[in-house]
């Protein structure tokens, strides 16, 4: 027991000394904040606010296109969110505020809801959202004004607030979404309570916009209907998506989708760990590129299990399913040509459950194997198919 006291009074210690540390860089780093570069300048926020005196940017890639991502960005719901609830509940008790009322109506919605107005946006890309408030009071209020008025809104004793929700397309057709943050005093009093207020609480404000990034994405990868998505319909529990956009069109692409399987070509991933160290196939074989629904690829060197054909479009999707004792999946191949010499190679691997304790240990550790395996995978079979679209 004193050894349990022992260590936990130690990492008390450290965790307080790692936030005084925090806070004091933050205090000295106030009013020089980093400025953006390259593909993280935002010239809509530049113009509404281009001096500023803290900032802070987060993005992350999503498997979507950048309209269906928007989308999941304009509606998400933060207060679903245990790690949100619990940063505003500390904000609470350090200030001695009073608890907000929660809502599902949507993030935009919920921030005019709570006086915050559209500054600035671009329709389908981009929205700048901003207020003026004193976030040191412990129940602030925040003030929505006209993007011009805001520009230049000098009134003594407040903190102009503006932040971007903002969606970037990339070349494979997915898309990278942003959301950066600026804050400035209007006078030097408001700068010193303000300088103190980051300090010692933008901890919890950075958490939030990190807590925000993992359930946008998966909300947008889920809300991108690809083929296969109707089999387990509203069922599925889980859904991982990968993809990777391949130098070759889909005609190159298909065989190396064909083959696949164990006592086949292999799954092209770590052959030691799900081929029994046999190296997977790096040449198309004709023997195996032919396949009907029905049609069983093992899953291992051994044995009978493995996936099961359920739908195929040639040079456009292949469907798995896979049954075990715990749950049922599909795992989709979708093709989508980029232009006339490329494929976009889009994989998505949905399950379906009965929710338990135990199934909430084993979904991540399951998911994170998954996507380390067909990582691996989707590189090799880019390697294989340009080799062959180039030769």
């Amino acid at each position: 027991m004193k050894r349990i006291v022992k260590w936990l009074t130690a990492g008390a210690g450290i965790a307080l000394a790692s936030y005084g540390s925090y806070a004091a860089v933050t205090w000295l780093r106030y009013g020089h904040p980093r400025r953006a570069r390259g593909a993280a300048r935002d010239e809509l926020l530049d113009q509404l606010m281009h001096d500023h005196d803290v900032c802070d940017r987060h993005h992350v890639a999503v498997a979507a296109p950048p309209d269906v991502t928007f989308a999941a960005a304009l509606e998400m719901k933060l207060d679903r969110s245990r790690i949100v609830r619990a940063v505003f509940r500390a904000r609470e008790l350090f200030l001695r505020g009073t608890p907000g009322a929660s809502s599902s109506r949507g993030f935009v919605e919920d921030m005019q809801a709570l006086g915050w107005g559209v500054l600035a946006e671009h329709p389908g890309r981009e929205l700048v959202m901003g207020g003026v408030t004193r976030p040191w009071e412990p129940d602030p209020v925040f003030r929505a004004l006209p993007p011009e008025q805001f520009a230049t809104f000098a009134e003594p004793g407040h903190v102009k607030i503006a932040f971007t929700l903002r969606v970037d397309p990339v070349p494979d057709g997915g898309s990278i979404f942003r959301t950066e943050t600026r804050a400035v005093a209007t006078d030097a009093s408001a700068r010193r309570k303000f300088r103190r207020y980051w300090s010692l609480l933008s901890p919890g404000i950075l958490l939030i916009r990190r807590a925000m990034l993992p359930p946008l994405r998966a909300d947008a990868e889920r809300r991108w209907r690809v083929e296969g998505d109707d089999i387990l319909a509203g069922d599925a529990a889980a859904t991982m998506t990968h993809a990777i956009t391949i130098d070759a069109p889909p005609a190159d692409v298909w065989p190396w989708l064909l083959q696949m399987g164990g006592q086949r070509a292999g799954w092209y991933s770590w052959d030691v760990l799900d081929n029994g160290g046999k190296r997977s196939a790096d040449r198309i074989i004709p023997a195996l590129q032919h396949l009907e629904p029905g049609d069983v690829l093992p899953a291992r060197p051994t044995g009978k299990e493995g996936f099961k054909v359920l739908r195929i479009i040639p040079e456009r999707a292949l469907v798995l399913e896979s049954l075990t004792p715990s749950w049922r999946g599909t795992w989709a191949f979708i093709l989508e040509p980029v232009g006339a010499d490329k494929t976009r190679l889009v994989t998505r691997y949905r399950a379906a459950y009965a929710s338990s304790p135990r199934m909430a240990l084993l979904v991540p550790l399951l998911a994170g194997v998954h996507a380390f395996m067909e990582r691996k995978q989707l590189r090799t079979i880019k390697h294989h198919a340009e080799h062959m679209h180039v030769n």
